[in-house]
């Protein structure tokens, strides 16, 4: 039987002691003048696998190239290795005949093992991408900016949008076991506890941290679902953008070691206890 999202996730990050997540975002701005698309994200798979227990390319940032970005977003995904899960970062939202194609061109024609979704338009834009076995759904449950209080907020902050979102995520994944994740941004600390709370077992991916100064001892410390999964701690720009010189791929392999790090030691005060006496550890 093929493994689940759920066991390839945990046994990547048994296998590298790591809850971290590199995320694939390339941008021509930032980049390192000379090396195309299909290189520089090789390169960054390379560069990170050993601490990676998830890689997240942005749909977006390869599509903004054309077909050229497309074919690169393919060679990216087929390169990374088979032990390491591949959310596509899409945040697809449509009715579910069209939700049905999102699913085609993440599964069947990028190879991704897991999505991200936006609910506004209802369940009718999670449920047609639960039909791939084995394939993880991460809906979008509270965002990092600050416009999206807007509407996730409404209409009270102790009745918010998203906790009913969350109640209805908890039963849709009663019925697709270990294929129902939420996306909750670590620059919302607060919130982020909350939704621990009300959806004990669903596991967490974590956007929000590096360039955003997210709260990385909060993702640490309620990232972890009660069956003990940990979460999907989202960097990117910090780790592939650590230098822009030809020392690109060494630079982003020692960024990625020192996020490791990071994760590692606020693990090892959380369970010491040292949170409960209010310490935080400041990102720089």
């Amino acid at each position: 039987m093929a493994q689940t999202f759920v066991e390839k996730l945990q046994a990547s990050q048994e296998r590298r002691q790591s809850w971290l997540c590199v995320g694939l975002d390339p941008s021509a701005d930032q980049m390192p003048d000379g090396v195309d698309l299909t290189t520089f994200g090789k390169a960054i798979v390379d560069a990170t696998a050993e601490f990676a227990c998830a890689f997240k390319p942005n749909l977006m940032f390869y599509l903004a190239y054309g077909p050229e970005g497309f074919q690169a977003l393919q060679a990216t995904i087929a390169h990374v290795p088979d032990d390491i899960p591949v959310i596509l970062d899409a945040k697809f939202g449509d009715i579910s005949l069209t939700a049905g194609y999102y699913a085609r061109a993440a599964f069947d024609v990028l190879g991704a093992d897991a999505v991200t979704v936006t609910p506004y338009v209802g369940m009718d834009a999670v449920t047609p991408l639960l039909g791939y076995e084995n394939r993880m759904v991460f809906v979008l449950v509270r965002s990092s900016n600050t416009t999206g209080n807007d509407f996730q907020l409404w209409p009270s902050d102790k009745a918010p949008l998203f906790r009913f979102v969350t109640a209805q995520l908890n039963t849709l994944a009663h019925q697709h076991p270990d294929q129902i994740g939420i996306v909750v941004s670590a620059t919302q600390p607060r919130d982020l506890a909350r939704i621990r709370s009300w959806a004990p077992a669903l596991p967490f991916l974590i956007p929000g941290l590096g360039v955003q100064q997210g709260d990385l001892a909060t993702a640490v410390e309620h990232g972890v679902t009660r069956h003990g999964l940990g979460p999907v701690i989202g960097v990117a720009r910090a780790i592939i953008y650590a230098s822009q010189g030809a020392d690109f791929a060494e630079a982003a392999h020692q960024a990625g070691e020192e996020w490791v790090t990071r994760i590692r030691e606020v693990r090892a005060q959380v369970l010491a206890g040292e949170f409960g006496q209010g310490k935080r550890i400041k990102l720089e």
